[in-house]
């Protein structure tokens, strides 16, 4: 009776993981998009029903709202406010040693602004 139930539990459990993303290999930087403060999170996600394979998200230092971040294609990071896309990174190398410094460009939707990127990993881990 015990395998049974054992058995059910587990099978309950599978289900709803299934519905939650895990982050795994975050890496967390901090640094600018033009001359405005940031903190960013990437991770690549883990389970659940998502078409990102890299997701995460900033913030603005002197806001500090977060931002959604999903990378459904290579190179670009898209970001999204209220369920809609804003902008987007193109960051290089962003899985790199604690200390390294990370360069890029943000971009809004529309083209008409840009703003490079630079930022140092200061952490690496999960969640």
């Amino acid at each position: 009776m015990k395998s049974i139930i054992t058995f059910f539990l587990f099978i309950s459990f599978s289900f709803h993981s299934k519905s939650q993303i895990v982050w795994m290999e975050e890496t967390k930087l901090i640094g600018h998009v033009g001359k405005y403060e940031i903190v960013m999170k990437l991770a690549i996600p883990y389970g659940g029903a998502n078409n990102c394979f890299v997701i995460g998200e900033y913030f603005y230092t002197s806001q500090k709202k977060p931002i959604s971040l999903c990378a459904e294609e290579e190179n670009k990071i898209y970001e999204s406010v209220n369920n809609k896309y804003t902008g987007y990174f193109v960051i290089h190398d962003w899985n790199k040693r604690i200390g390294q410094m990370v360069y890029g460009s943000w971009h809004s939707m529309d083209g008409k602004r840009s703003y490079p990127v630079k930022l140092k990993v200061f952490g690496k881990g999960n969640n």
